[in-house]
């Protein structure tokens, strides 16, 4: 939820006075500290919150709220004796109070559902009025334990217990966000825009929900709320664009939009790719190539903008992936996968620029089989052949189907067919020589299969084989299609 401004003010004050520069003579009064302490917490900083603590110790060391909040900071350490001591002495009439004894009691997780609900509905019945921190902490625990349908069946009496029902209703609705439960987070953002139609905040969490919930009329209705509110939002623009590019409706707006949150400060990696879709739907490719180009230039580590680019233009995205592999963020194992990215939406070409620019540049090692087969699928015929001669004819055992294929066949397909069969003799003659010599046990180990699996890959190779030799043997030239066995 947003946080008033003098809230914020009086974190960052206290941050810069008395945490940067050491000055423990500022003034803030017990409420400040309070307040700051809260926010501190909101953010898990443990640095501020442990200053707030020692500057109350100092200033206001009769203070039952900041020793409350000590003995809280022990709980988050782990120390629930400390807890339990320190908690003890402050007293047990506040909601804090007694949520943090429940949670000591609990700490093993000894108590049962029903006991813990019993203890819950104890302080919800003895409190009059939740104040934030109370609230927030109060729907924490309960959502910690699995204990939303309580707080459900339970939300009116909770409500009427909070003169600002708005924090319990933004916290519930942000865990069961978290927990994935949409619905009902959707529907308490909604109630929330009804008590403050005027709040950006409601509009943008009730958006993105329905955004996630495949709801886009619904997001898109609300991202327009949101707009009315504020115009320069930057997340109810996105909200909305994507909501009408999912809605395949009034792409030049989509187009408008994107390009609007793309030149700002704002701008992310997935509002270049969703900017670069809908220009190509308005076919505007090189409109595109130039945006993306732009953009990579200015962010060079965007992995996601140079996989559109690559799709898009490989010989424009080349010099980027250059630039990104040189930059020694990318191991061997890293090139692999950003490559398999590519590979599960069939394209193996920008696939093979990865791999092949990486091998040229550092050098492949372990996935070199990965590497000749890519290169095969993207028709990298050459450099299939190249990486064979190079990687694998020093080493002892190269003939293994996902290298020997690739290479008898792009032999084949840049007509030197005769050395293909040449080749192709000599792999299985090899084959059978070490199969004869070894038995499945050892074949086994060489393959990383089991004994099972491995005779049906030497049957199934060895077979293939044949088939390419016969092939290459016939008196009419037979296209390679017919007898390429990884089209088959």
């Amino acid at each position: 939820m947003d946080e008033p401004n003098d809230r914020r003010d009086l974190y960052e004050e206290f941050e810069s006075e008395v945490v940067k520069r050491g000055n423990t003579e500022a003034f803030f009064d017990e409420n400040d500290l309070i307040e700051i302490f809260d926010y501190a917490s909101d953010y898990d900083n443990y640095i501020v919150k442990m200053e707030v603590l020692l500057y109350g110790a100092i200033h206001y060391p009769k203070s039952e709220a900041l020793a409350t909040r000590r003995a809280w900071l022990y709980y988050s350490f782990g120390d629930v004796e400390t807890t339990s001591e320190l908690n003890k002495r402050v007293g047990s009439a506040g909601v804090l109070n007694k949520l943090l004894d429940l949670r000591a009691r609990n700490a093993g997780l000894e108590l049962s559902d029903e006991e813990v609900i019993k203890a819950l509905d104890g302080i919800l019945e003895e409190t009059e009025d939740f104040d934030d921190e109370g609230i927030i902490q109060f729907t924490d625990y309960a959502m910690e334990l699995r204990l939303e349908k309580w707080l459900l069946q339970n939300k009116d009496r909770i409500q009427s217990k909070c003169s600002y029902p708005q924090t319990f209703l933004y916290e519930f609705a942000d865990h069961l966000e978290e927990n994935n439960d949409l619905p009902t987070a959707a529907r308490l953002f909604e109630e929330l825009t009804m008590f403050e139609p005027f709040n950006l905040d409601f509009w943008l969490r009730l958006a993105t929900v329905q955004i996630n919930s495949d709801d886009y009329e619904g997001s898109l209705s609300s991202a327009e709320y949101a707009l009315a509110i504020d115009p320069d939002s930057m997340m109810g623009l996105r909200i909305k664009g994507a909501s009408l590019y999912r809605l395949e409706r009034d792409p030049e707006t989509v187009v408008g939009i994107y390009r609007r949150i793309v030149e700002s400060n704002e701008a992310e990696d997935t509002d270049v790719s969703t900017l670069a879709a809908a220009l190509m739907e308005t076919d505007r490719q090189q409109e595109a190539v130039e945006m993306l180009s732009k953009y990579i230039e200015r962010h060079l580590d965007s992995r996601l903008a140079i996989d559109v680019l690559l799709v898009l233009d490989r010989d424009k995205a080349a010099p980027y992936v250059r630039s990104l592999i040189a930059s020694d963020l990318l191991s061997e194992k890293d090139a692999v996968e950003w490559a398999r990215n590519h590979v599960v939406h069939g394209q193996f070409a920008s696939a093979a620029v990865v791999c092949l620019t990486y091998d040229e540049m550092k050098g492949f090692e372990e996935e070199i089989p990965f590497l000749i087969e890519i290169s095969y699928f993207a028709l990298r015929f050459d450099d299939v052949i190249r990486v064979y001669h190079n990687k694998f004819l020093k080493t002892k055992w190269p003939y293994i189907p996902a290298i020997s294929f690739p290479y008898l066949m792009s032999l084949v397909r840049t007509g030197r067919r005769q050395e293909a069969l040449d080749e192709a003799k000599d792999i299985l003659n090899t084959v059978r020589s070490f199969h004869k010599n070894h038995n499945t046990s050892d074949m086994a180990t060489l393959f990383r299969l089991t004994p099972a699996s491995t005779a049906a890959l030497l049957t199934g190779y060895i077979e293939h084989l044949k088939n390419i030799i016969h092939a290459l043997k016939a008196p009419e030239q037979i296209p390679a299609d017919e007898f390429d066995p990884m089209l088959q």
